[in-house]
């Protein structure tokens, strides 16, 4: 099953929908970094990704 994330940070709504939930991980903290010059814990991420069907 697919997983989506979609980020938090105030007036962005990027979302992300990759085959499993290590490169959901990666692809949002590569966002949180670049975008927002922050960082987020790969637990947090986790706790919010959602099942989506495959495509």
């Amino acid at each position: 099953m697919a997983k989506r994330w979609t980020c938090v940070e105030a007036g962005c709504s990027w979302t992300v929908v990759t085959p499993d939930g290590e490169s959901a991980v990666h692809a949002a903290q590569e966002h949180i970094a670049t975008a927002h010059g922050s960082f987020e814990l790969e637990e947090m991420i986790e706790d919010v990704l959602e099942n989506v069907d495959d495509a």
